[in-house]
């Protein structure tokens, strides 16, 4: 065995000094994700504006964001990238991970999902939520939708704190038992720059831009025909407006790519300075590895939607609906009497025409009962989830519940004619 060769590998696993300048160029696209995760929390305690302000921008004279995203191997390639956006597209949030659409079901108008927001919601709610594939086609879920709140920590956020400190103790050895600080001044240094850098406030514009709703709307959530899982929203005045979410449009600031200038020239200045450190590598090679085993758990852990400002509370007149694979029977009868399905709307139609809709005459088939006596078999809500038939009976199903969301979803998931 040659013993150059040897002697070479030998001091490469004592000291890896040359490769830590490679693996700050690794995993920016996974900061980027983590980021868009933990970005959000503010010192402030009044919440979150409402329309028409974005939820970024607070009453508050002083906020100081908060965004413990740890110091790892791709700060260095994010930063580049960051400063190639701002003066392209000018977006810092990372694109959607799956594509998905947002039904207003006011109009059933469909659009694409460009908001990480929405995405990870949908995502962490299907992951979250049991369905079996063999016996369920679709599961409906209801929410309504309360008005943006202050973002809440979790273990994720906490965790964030913990391994900057943990990396800072680790940084700490070299100093003490060989006077090399080196190290430290790298950790202080990458853990101040990636702080800054999530303290830019066009990160909460893009991630919340937003309006309050003035009035009552339907929304619903989903990736569209082939996929199991629907999520509806009930939206109320001073709700956010999801379809805004949806679009993920915000003004770009005018501070934002000078700043980032400024940054990425400092994240080169600490890329030139590891490398000409020499000595105690896997210090600092450790607490790298500690920041990106952190960055990637952050970036990819499902969490709560409060932690994203999201005020989520079950529909309790009706959680969630399933549609079963039941065997199909046919109706032998294909007379209808128009006249007798007729005569069972009269009660709604006689309400809608009343120009006060007095709440007291809603037809009780809109109303939370046990019993609904005297109402057509076709406007009877099912008794349980085992009664409702496929996708096209979950749609039917909703629409009794939540008038409008039903109807919405006919032509996502029947594009044709039926």
């Amino acid at each position: 065995m040659d013993s150059s060769t040897s002697q070479a590998l030998l001091n490469q696993w004592r000291n890896p000094a040359d490769i830590l300048s490679l693996l700050l160029l690794i995993g920016g696209n996974i900061v980027q994700m983590a980021i868009a995760q933990l970005v959000g929390y503010c010192t402030c305690r009044d919440g979150y504006r409402a329309a028409p302000k974005s939820p970024g921008r607070r009453t508050s004279l002083i906020c100081i964001p908060l965004t413990p995203v740890a110091f790892s191997f791709g700060w260095v390639a994010l930063g580049v990238s960051l400063l190639f956006s701002s003066v392209g597209d000018k977006k810092l949030l990372p694109a959607p991970e799956r594509s998905s659409i947002v039904i207003n079901c006011a109009n059933a108008f469909q659009r694409e999902n460009k908001s990480w927001v929405l995405e990870r919601l949908l995502r962490d709610h299907e992951l979250s939520t049991s369905i079996d594939r063999t016996t369920d086609s679709i599961r409906i879920d209801i929410f309504e939708l309360g008005p943006l709140q202050k973002v809440k920590t979790d273990f994720v956020w906490w965790l964030g704190w913990l391994v900057i400190v943990a990396q800072i103790a680790v940084a700490i050895v070299p100093w003490v038992l060989y006077g090399d600080w080196g190290v430290m001044m790298v950790v202080l240094s990458g853990n101040l720059l990636a702080s800054v850098t999530c303290a830019l406030p066009q990160w909460k514009d893009e991630k919340w831009p937003v309006r309050g709703l003035k009035k009552d709307n339907v929304i619903c959530l989903t990736r569209g025909n082939g996929h199991m899982h629907v999520m509806v929203f009930i939206g109320s005045p001073g709700s956010p407006d999801l379809e805004a979410f949806a679009t993920s449009s915000s003004e770009p600031r005018l501070e934002t790519t000078p700043i980032l200038v400024i940054i990425s020239a400092l994240w080169v200045c600490l890329l030139l300075s590891v490398i000409a450190l020499k000595n105690h590598s896997w210090y600092m090679v450790g607490t790298g590895a500690m920041g990106m085993a952190q960055n990637v758990y952050s970036a990819g852990v499902a969490r709560d939607p409060a932690t994203a400002g999201l005020q989520l509370t079950e529909f309790q007149r009706k959680k969630y609906i399933v549609g079963k694979y039941l065997p199909f029977t046919d109706d032998a009868d294909a007379e209808v009497d128009l006249n007798e399905a007729l005569a069972g709307v009269a009660p709604l139609e006689n309400w809608m025409k009343d120009d006060k809709c007095n709440p007291d005459k809603i037809p009780k088939w809109l109303k939370t009962m046990n019993k609904y006596e005297g109402v057509p078999p076709w406007l009877e809500p099912a008794k349980t989830n085992n009664d409702v038939f496929r996708v096209q009976g979950g749609r039917k199903e909703l629409e009794k519940w939540v008038p409008t969301a039903g109807l919405a979803l006919l032509h996502v998931f029947f594009p044709g004619s039926l």
